[in-house]
């Protein structure tokens, strides 16, 4: 039986997804979400936070973008790039999970907080916080400038192959172009070059339109 995916192909739901279609996996259900009732059962039962996205395979129930995009990649890694890692192969597993935290704790911890001042508060009514955004703003600038170092010394964000390390930037990435903040990439020739090369993937592709629409 195929499995399932609740989620929308915009946000962090895209991380999922991107591994799916460089797998050439399309024998799966994308559910879109009612909104209204993520807050309530069952769908809390699935995921006590009420969020998405999440993943159901045949009874198994998995959310949290980064661990559906890491079951998927190991799911079907004998299928199109590997992604991740072989098994037993502990130095690159080391390395992997080295480049996997430096995404949450030095990129993502950053960018959320920017895109959501300058992009949900105000869709939701809410004012954007100067203060907050310039604190964000310094300091994420900061950590791309090491970013564009790392990326001087290796073609992709986990080493020199393109893999799920790669596909955990991609989204909030996309979301910073939409929001006309691409400059944050562009003005850094490394991580430009970079994002040259990971965008023009198929994947990426498929799912540049929604992200942008997500955002309109």
């Amino acid at each position: 039986m195929a499995f399932t995916l609740t989620g929308v192909e915009f946000a962090y739901t895209v991380a999922p997804l991107l591994v799916l279609a460089e797998k050439g996996i399309t024998d799966f259900e994308l559910r879109e979400p009612d909104f209204s009732t993520l807050k309530q059962k069952p769908h809390i039962d699935k995921n006590p936070f009420g969020q998405v996205p999440i993943l159901e395979d045949n009874g198994f129930v998995l959310y949290e973008a980064r661990a559906i995009a890491r079951y998927l990649a190991e799911k079907f890694q004998a299928t199109g790039p590997a992604l991740i890692p072989a098994e037993g192969d502990i130095k690159a597993w080391g390395l992997f999970e080295q480049f996997a935290s430096s995404e949450h704790t030095n990129f993502h911890h950053f960018v959320q907080v920017i895109i959501a001042q300058k992009y949900y508060n105000p869709l939701n009514g809410r004012p954007v916080d100067p203060t907050i955004t310039e604190y964000f703003e310094k300091r994420f600038n900061a950590k791309l400038d090491v970013y564009d170092v790392i990326l001087a010394k290796q073609k992709y964000m986990g080493g020199d192959e393109f893999s799920l390390i790669d596909i955990f930037y991609m989204p909030q990435i996309g979301t910073l172009f939409t929001m006309g903040d691409g400059a944050f990439v562009t003005s850094r020739p490394n991580i430009k070059a970079w994002w040259q090369r990971v965008s023009a993937r198929d994947s990426w592709k498929k799912y540049a339109a929604s992200v942008a629409e997500g955002l309109s």
